[in-house]
């Protein structure tokens, strides 16, 4: 990925900056965007000390002129856009529909909106480079028709699963959009609720955690495979847990 400029949203901490490292070790100039400039500016230092490079920007995903803004800084600093992975995403207590549409709303413009503007703007920018590759980071909360407990953010996840496999036809224009969908990723903050969450609580979730939960950096390995392989394109991989990943083509009927 050496002369690749990729840009991680939601890189200050987390699946993000996981991410975000990992390409910046593949030797792609990383922009790391995010709302959190401590944290933002920790996973740029993060990549420099490795010795790779990176800038951060300051961006909200669900503000068109942020992600306009976002994008125009890779090319101005970089010379351009190859690679974008929109990780971006929020769920905040309390949950759809006990809450005013002002909170849940939000939700929906982080997770859905925010990649759709961030696929619209990119493309812009990939289409003067030849073309490039988006990834976006779903759930597995957007698969299926079992319960919930935040609807909107399980709604928001499955839009973005069923944009992908929409947009499976740009690969003719030499732009590629694939999906991930992962289980519980062993991150700090789930780490933190999970230590801090009563074990009969945890049974009663309606995705309970699995016994092997997903590592950060295999998220990040997924990302990469779908950057190498040009022959994906409006594709959804399905990862409830830590076993091994089912790769959904673009014309399966799901």
């Amino acid at each position: 990925m050496k002369d690749k400029v990729a840009l991680v949203t939601g890189a200050a901490a987390g699946i993000g900056r996981v991410i975000a490292t990992r390409l910046a070790r593949e030797s792609a100039a990383v922009v790391v965007a995010d709302i959190d400039q401590d944290g933002g500016a920790e996973t740029v230092r993060q990549i420099e000390a490795d010795g790779g490079r990176a800038a951060l920007v300051l961006a909200d995903v669900a503000v068109e002129a942020d992600v306009q803004a976002m994008i125009t800084f890779a090319e101005q600093r970089f010379g351009g856009l190859d690679i974008l992975v929109n990780n971006a995403g929020i769920a905040p207590e309390p949950y759809f529909p006990e809450v005013e549409p002002g909170h849940w709303s939000r939700t929906l413009d982080v997770n859905l909106r925010g990649v759709m503007l961030g696929i619209q703007f990119g493309m812009q920018a990939m289409r003067k480079r030849g073309g490039g590759a988006i990834i976006n980071i779903s759930s597995m909360a957007g698969i299926g028709y079992r319960p919930y407990d935040a609807p909107e953010y399980a709604a928001s996840k499955a839009g973005v699963v069923r944009l992908t496999a929409a947009l499976g036809y740009l690969k003719e224009a030499g732009i590629r959009v694939n999906c991930i969908c992962p289980g519980w990723v062993e991150t700090p903050a789930v780490q933190h609720y999970l230590a801090t969450t009563t074990p009969d609580k945890l049974v009663a979730l309606d995705f309970p955690p699995p016994p092997v939960l997903i590592q950060p950096d295999e998220v990040a390995e997924a990302v990469i495979m779908f950057i190498r392989d040009n022959t994906l394109a409006g594709r959804v991989m399905l990862w409830p847990d830590g076993k091994p990943r089912q790769l959904i083509p673009v014309d399966a009927e799901h």
